[in-house]
């Protein structure tokens, strides 16, 4: 017998409250945001006093890209305690976000006060991982004038690995992400795995080096750490987004049309295995016509937190068809993702480009 509309939102309701902080942890560390908003939500229906539930709906606004949101509810969550590191780390998170996101005046502002709430949260509990980890990024990231230091950010990498081993060393392969310095930035990856063997963060940046950036890259190795991520939670998709990349660049397409099958009954309502496979088809020049048809899947349905917008899947369906040579619909994709994301500054340069050639 199906559940009544008319109690459905009481169904809801009741399996949210029911959810324990270790369940939406849980959630939250193998990326189900859509899940975690949905039941933070009605928590939030339910109860709008509800901190926790107003912190964890911070968390996911925030990989939604809702950072305004995220700072709203995360304020609501420290009205009831305004002393939880737990509650400043997410306003702090937001805050990092929205002034990437903002003009300089505006950004000043959002600056001030995430400065503000991890001053508070690390006077409270100086070991918050959480916390530490938006002022590590904000320091490497921020231009002097704003208060970066990437000096500053190495050290507190080096706080949080005597802290915590494996998020030490992925503090430190974060940081060198995008150097090309493979020699770094490799042991510190299997260090972070050698030091939490079941940290399946772990696995997936390390299947993530050896896939995608790396200088160079070693699919065989990206294949087994990703193996390896899913083995320990086969129900998270990042290990079968690398799966996929590393089929489509290898062009082996029945083991990646296993995987992307495997990844639509592990976690349904998110589909990036498709854009991942797309990805590498379009990065190889391989059958686009395949590419074509993951990314519109990927399209069907809304995407998942963290993961690329609708407006960055439409503007890859656009260099694609540009390599092609179809401008018309290339111009299309362009038009639609500057629609969808008005501040998508590549998306508006190619479609400049392309309109004035």
């Amino acid at each position: 017998m199906g559940i009544s509309t008319k109690l459905l939102p009481l169904f809801v309701c009741a399996y949210a409250v029911a959810q324990t902080p270790a369940a939406i942890d849980a959630m939250m560390e193998a990326g189900h945001w859509k899940q975690v908003r949905q039941i933070a939500s009605a928590r939030v229906a339910s109860n709008p006093n509800d901190a926790q539930a107003r912190a964890w709906l911070a968390k996911a606004k925030i990989t939604f890209g809702d950072f305004d949101g995220a700072i709203a509810d995360a304020e609501r969550a420290l009205a009831s305690e305004p002393k939880n590191p737990n509650y400043l780390a997410p306003l702090a998170e937001a805050n990092a976000n929205a002034a990437d996101h903002s003009s300089a005046i505006r950004g000043y502002a959002y600056v001030r006060a995430m400065k503000k709430a991890i001053e508070a949260s690390l006077a409270v509990d100086p070991k918050h991982i959480d916390t530490m980890l938006v002022e590590m990024m904000f320091a490497w990231k921020a231009p002097t004038i704003a208060g970066g230091d990437k000096k500053k950010a190495r050290r507190i990498a080096d706080t949080i690995q005597s802290i915590s081993p494996q998020w030490g060393y992925l503090a430190h392969a974060r940081l060198l992400q995008d150097s090309g310095d493979d020699a770094t930035v490799e042991p510190l990856l299997l260090n972070a795995v050698k030091a939490a063997p079941g940290f399946y963060r772990s696995r997936v940046a390390l299947a993530r080096f050896y896939c995608c950036t790396a200088r160079t890259k070693h699919l065989d190795l990206a294949e087994k750490a990703a193996k390896e991520a899913i083995a320990l939670d086969p129900n998270a998709p990042a290990g079968y987004e690398l799966l996929a990349r590393v089929y489509a660049a290898s062009q082996r397409w029945a083991d990646l049309e296993a995987t992307i099958a495997r990844a639509d009954t592990a976690a349904p309502e998110d589909r990036i295995a498709y854009y991942a496979a797309a990805l590498s088809l379009i990065d190889i020049g391989q059958d686009f016509r395949r590419a074509e048809k993951y990314l519109a899947h990927y399209l069907s349905q809304p995407v998942e937190g963290r993961e690329p917008t609708a407006a960055e899947a439409r503007w890859l369906l656009a260099t694609m068809y540009e390599h092609e040579g179809r401008k018309s619909d290339a111009v299309r994709e362009l038009l639609a993702a500057v629609k969808l994301e008005p501040g998508f500054e590549q998306a508006r340069r190619d479609l400049k480009r392309l309109q004035r050639a």
